[in-house]
């Protein structure tokens, strides 16, 4: 599936005056236009269901790494938030004003823990390609901390899951192997969860990793399912590293450019 492009925004709740603060910070990796081979583009959202509740970001220019940095607030109840859909789209303008969406990405509110602001990227796809379920998919946050040679990762939360036997809900648990040249280093994984359907984990493990050997390690995150004969097999896995690409491949390079600092994505998970 072709992936054309990450947005970053950042997502707060004030709840002493039910204000939902939403901020556009940038986007990146997008495609450039085939006879300029630049862009200029916008950023359109809604908050769905409310249709009226709508904003819009200033045209920036030249840049298919554009930076935003802006801010909306909508009054919402605190019991509204987990309705919400959070939906963007990026618009690309021509030179004769004309204006076309070359991504789209939402996300449910109710998936974001509000307690704290958070930063998150989304990556961006096409209007014409069906939402990708077929596997599910799964957030984590990775973060790196040079001076204790540390690599951390969140495993927060899994959504879409397919189970065996078509089941409606399942007793999972992630595995996490870091790997060094393909060989495996070291896992370690989450607790089970019982009865789920969308688990939720919020759980961190912990690798330590030298810088020197960052280049050469992948993470090989592994949703499974404990059935009652003891087997766990995969319902999908997600590999991120320095040598793997698209949307995996951003994630570990914001990872590194931003190190100390968790960086969370959604990631489809794949057989």
């Amino acid at each position: 599936m072709p992936r054309i492009g990450q947005l970053e925004f950042a997502l707060e709740y004030d709840k002493e005056v039910n204000e939902l603060i939403i901020s556009i910070i940038q986007a990146r990796d997008l495609a450039p236009n085939q006879y300029t081979g630049t862009l200029d583009t916008f950023i359109r959202g809604i908050l769905l269901p409310d249709i009226a509740a709508k904003f819009q970001s200033k045209t920036i220019k030249n840049s298919v790494d554009p930076i935003y940095k802006e801010r909306f607030l909508f009054n919402i109840e605190p019991t509204q938030l987990e309705t919400r859909v959070l939906q963007f789209q990026v618009y690309s303008v021509d030179k004769y004003a004309r204006q076309k969406v070359i991504g789209e990405s939402e996300i449910r509110v109710g998936d974001v823990d509000l307690n704290q602001p958070i930063k998150m990227w989304l990556n961006l796809r096409d209007i014409s390609e069906e939402k990708p379920t077929e596997y599910g998919d799964m957030m984590f946050s990775l973060s790196y901390l040079p001076t204790a040679e540390r690599l951390t990762i969140v495993i927060v939360k899994a959504r879409n899951l397919k189970w065996t036997d078509n089941k409606d809900y399942g007793d999972p648990f992630v595995k996490v192997y870091l790997l060094q040249n393909g060989k495996k280093i070291s896992k370690r994984k989450t607790t089970i969860k019982r009865g789920e359907n969308t688990p939720v984990f919020n759980e961190a493990m912990i690798f330590s990793v030298p810088s020197s050997a960052l280049p050469t390690v992948q993470l090989r995150i592994t949703v499974a399912e404990l059935l009652p004969d003891n087997r766990t097999p995969s319902l999908g896995h997600v590999i991120v590293g320095s040598n793997t690409s698209g949307t995996e491949l951003s994630h570990w390079n914001q990872m590194m450019t931003s190190l100390r600092k968790p960086v969370a994505m959604w990631h489809y998970l794949r057989k």
